[in-house]
């Protein structure tokens, strides 16, 4: 703005066009390697890949324009399809468990033997209040954050191992096991633009 650089070099259309590109495209590719949410990750790289069509003015359209109502239009088809909605559940008893949120807060408390399972929020949040479980050893939770927030609460006899991958988004382990803790709970999956807190 200054004028200290020239002028041909255009900063901003370098960071929202090529840098945003880049960064849905890594989370795309990273959500298609899992396999476990192919929905998402093929969205992330079609997001990623008209900015750069953009940039290199192969298509001439404002792609901030477009995203939100692709967003509500991807929305819309997850709940035809009833693929990206999960109806609110205030307690369960069950192994395992798959819990989705999308523009939406889910709050599961589950009690009983667990196994595992998978947790997504997309522009929502998941509450996984885990305390009352039977957690077995070597149990693994699958997660996914798209500018979204999951937090999972888990007992004292459980020692947890973070796999979990950030992309513009992180995970933070606040628990405290038991000296004698010895079970294992593996947690992995990717925070894209979103976070995971596990206490």
């Amino acid at each position: 703005n200054l004028g200290v650089i020239d002028e041909k070099l255009n900063i901003w259309k370098f960071f929202w066009g090529e840098l945003w590109s880049m960064a849905f495209l890594a989370a795309g590719l990273s959500t298609l390697l899992r396999k476990n949410h192919p929905i998402w990750g093929v969205f992330l790289v079609a997001i990623g890949t008209s900015f750069i069509l953009n940039v290199f003015d192969v298509i001439d359209i404002s792609v901030w324009k477009v995203f939100w109502p692709a967003i509500l239009i991807f929305v819309g088809g997850s709940i035809l399809f009833d693929k990206g909605f999960s109806k609110k559940s205030d307690e369960k008893s069950v192994a395992n468990s798959n819990i989705s949120a999308v523009f939406y807060a889910e709050d599961s408390k589950i009690n009983g033997d667990y196994n595992g399972g998978q947790v997504t929020a997309a522009f929502g949040g998941v509450e996984l209040d885990l305390r009352g479980a039977n957690i077995k050893d070597g149990s693994e939770i699958e997660v996914f954050a798209l500018c979204g927030g999951i937090e999972i609460s888990l007992p004292s006899d459980v020692i947890v191992e973070n796999r979990v991958r950030g992309i513009f988004g992180g995970s933070e382990d606040k628990t405290r096991p038991d000296s004698s803790a010895k079970k294992k709970l593996v947690v992995k999956g990717d925070c894209v633009f979103g976070g995971l807190e596990i206490r």
